[in-house]
């Protein structure tokens, strides 16, 4: 008990010296915004994981019910199924949590930005730079599946 005391007070410790040194090295605490891109996605993964769940709790219900000839209703609208299974034409609602993190991300650059502005100020190139390659490689990660899944619905719908 009294280790994971000491190692959580030491945890918060280096969170603390690690935000300082992002801030006094780059101005601009990035630690903090992975921390609220992790949170993000990770309450994200969990609505995904309970939709998942739902939905096939549902169908495997459903599946047992037929041998006896029963058929329950579809908890669920028919877009929210798609949206978290095979997407809700064409666009998944991970898709939707990924392009929105790059949001995030511009978001807070801007805001940043603005805020240095209203100082007098001008931002640091290295830090202009990690916004940017942070923003890349989400990009990176994500238009080239979104963009495959719109040549797909194109040619299925075509």
């Amino acid at each position: 008990m009294v280790a994971a005391g000491v190692a959580l007070m030491g945890a918060k410790a280096g969170l603390k010296a690690s935000k300082q040194y992002s801030v006094s090295v780059l101005g601009y605490d990035f630690i903090g915004l992975a921390m609220r891109l992790f949170l993000f996605l990770g309450i994200g993964v969990l609505i995904q994981a309970y939709m998942s769940a739902t939905i096939q709790g549902g169908n495997w219900l459903n599946s047992i019910a037929g041998f006896f000839n029963i058929k329950f209703p579809s908890t669920l609208p028919e877009w929210l199924t798609k949206l978290f299974s095979t997407g809700y034409k064409g666009i998944a609602f991970w898709q939707i949590l990924q392009i929105t993190a790059i949001l995030l991300v511009v978001f807070e650059y801007m805001q940043y930005d603005r805020m240095l502005k209203e100082k007098g100020e001008k931002p640091n190139a290295t830090t202009q730079a990690v916004f940017l390659m942070i923003a890349l490689a989400l990009s990176l990660m994500v238009f080239p599946q979104t963009i495959q899944k719109f040549k797909e619905m194109r040619i299925i719908n075509g």
